[in-house]
């Protein structure tokens, strides 16, 4: 065996073993402050990120998309209830509110848009009495919904997230319910909105009450503005501290981030929203959707959504290009990996064309060698 060939040998030897035992390299994973998280692919569900998600934690007001995903699935949006005093006068001072009062009317739309954006948890309360008949039954509803998403560490005690030992649940848990209410237009609707309009009443004659959706993640104006993000849940209690549930869309790929248990970072700035456009970033920069297939226009779906002229949308222009995950089948998968293989298979090409050029030379330059001998002796 030549010298040559045995180079050759050992060449592919050496980028074989390297083809198929160099493992999938992401970038560096995101720096969380907040004690539990986990970031998912909403199409999909696969879990691209987590720290601590199996964790029991409290989950403060990001408890209402429970709350809002059994409205939307029980009601009719146009079905009008009274406040009562106790779904009222149970909130204790310090508590978010939407200024609701006893005796009110309004309608189910309304209380949505209170509970989502304002996160207004007297309006939790009367939607519970309403489908459950008390807040207990009520809670027992949720608690059959989750165990339903498949859920196996959650226990609610009631529909707005106000502090209690025996209300708890997991990052992991959150998730799945998340991913199962963004699978709902009316929900994804909602969660888009930035401001609804809550009408003057007999009981609130003052003026319309303006809400904005607590979530700075949409606000343009706010440092902590994230132009992918096209909903989400914030939550606070002493005992939860801070909480998150954020949606983004880039690309054709919609995540889903959950954080619990955030505080302040030493510089005085929110960990909850640094730890949520960390884990975005993480996800928006290491994976990619592939749609295998779509029914309906991104377009086509937003104009089927039912849209209230009280309601602002926002105008981020991803938001308007996704795709629900019961029309498209779709994947994650990892650009970077794919991209060293295609190198890679390039440089073995050209390589081995090289080596083989070389080789001939030297044949040739040996057949050359023993024909001069032979015809000069």
């Amino acid at each position: 065996m030549t010298f040559y060939k045995k180079i050759l040998i050992l060449l592919f030897f050496l980028l074989f073993m390297n083809f198929f035992t160099t493992r999938t390299v992401f970038a560096d994973e995101p720096m969380i402050y907040s004690p539990s998280a986990i970031l998912i692919d909403s199409n999909t569900g696969t879990v691209l990120y987590e720290k601590e998600a199996n964790a029991l934690m409290y989950p403060a007001s990001t408890t209402k998309v429970l709350t809002a995903i059994i409205a939307i699935e029980s009601c009719s949006l146009d079905e009008k209830t009274v406040a009562s005093e106790q779904a009222i006068t149970s909130i204790k001072s310090g508590y978010t509110n939407a200024k609701i009062q006893v005796g009110e009317e309004l309608t189910i739309e309304d209380l949505l848009y209170a509970l989502m954006l304002k996160s207004a948890n007297e309006a939790a309360n009367v939607i519970a009495e309403y489908i459950g008949g008390t807040s207990e039954n009520f809670a027992n509803i949720m608690n059959a919904k989750a165990i339903e998403l498949g859920c196996t560490s959650t226990h609610f005690v009631n529909a707005n997230g106000i502090h209690d030992e025996n209300h708890y649940t997991t990052a992991s848990d959150l998730a799945k319910i998340t991913r199962y209410c963004m699978q709902n237009k009316l929900f994804r609707h909602i969660a888009s909105t930035e401001e609804y309009t809550l009408p003057a009443t007999p009981q609130y004659p003052i003026g319309d009450r303006v809400l904005k959706n607590t979530n700075s993640l949409m606000n343009r104006e706010s440092p902590y503005y994230y132009p992918y993000v096209i909903g989400g849940k914030t939550g606070f209690t002493t005992q939860a501290k801070n909480c998150m549930i954020a949606m983004s869309l880039k690309d054709g790929l919609e995540l889903i981030s959950i954080v619990f248990h955030a505080e302040t970072t030493e510089d005085g700035r929110s960990a909850r929203y640094l730890d949520t456009i960390s884990l975005l970033e993480y996800g928006n920069n290491n994976f990619m959707q592939y749609a295998v297939s779509t029914e309906k226009t991104a377009q086509e779906k937003m104009s089927e959504m039912p849209i209230s002229d009280s309601a602002t949308i926002a105008e981020s222009s991803d938001s308007i290009q996704n795709a629900t995950p019961e029309t498209s089948e779709s994947t994650s998968i990892q650009f970077w990996p794919i991209l060293v293989i295609v190198i890679i298979l390039i440089v073995i090409r050209v390589v081995v064309a090289f080596l083989q050029h070389r080789i001939i030379v030297f044949r040739a330059g040996k057949i050359k060698k023993r024909a001069r001998k032979f015809l000069n002796p």
